[in-house]
Formats: structure tokens, C-alpha cells, sequence
């Protein structure tokens, strides 16, 4: 099953604590298919990207759906692309 064209995200979550800020926490995203790292100066900017990243691929799944829509439609009355 290939997850990246699933509508699958994994993120390994960090938090620590940071006292020399006020108390604030700091986080870390691991993505858990290419490893790749992202840090944040707050839990809101996580939070604020990991939306991003679920209407990224909303919206890649609306794409998807309407691009396989059409070709459907094409098949079935017989039209070449």
C-alpha cells in the first residue's frame, strides 16, 4: 500500500519544556515516512502546520477524485483523451 496516496499522514510528536521561556513548550514533528524533521517554537505552530498538511491532502484527494471522475466519464461513453 503506497500511504502517501492513501490520505495517510504519520508524525512521531515531540514536546519539551522550556523554563528559560516563560514556561512555553517547543515541539518537534518527525514524519514517519521520510524522517524528516520540523521544529516549533510553540504547540499553535504545530498545531497551525499539521492543518496545513491534512488540507493539502483534502485537497489532493479532491483533485484526485475529480480527475479520475472525468477519465471515468470518457471511458464510458468511449472518447479518446
Amino acid at each position: 500500500m503506497d500511504s502517501q496516496n492513501e490520505g495517510y499522514l504519520a508524525y512521531l510528536l515531540r514536546l519539551w519544556r522550556v523554563r528559560e521561556t516563560r514556561d512555553r513548550w517547543r515541539v518537534s514533528l518527525e514524519d514517519a515516512r521520510t524522517r524528516e524533521l520540523r521544529g516549533f517554537a510553540s504547540l499553535e505552530e504545530a498545531i497551525a502546520f499539521l492543518q496545513q498538511e491534512v488540507t493539502h491532502k483534502e485537497n489532493e484527494g479532491t483533485e484526485a477524485d475529480r480527475v479520475t471522475g472525468q477519465q471515468g466519464d470518457k471511458a464510458t461513453r468511449g472518447e479518446a483523451d
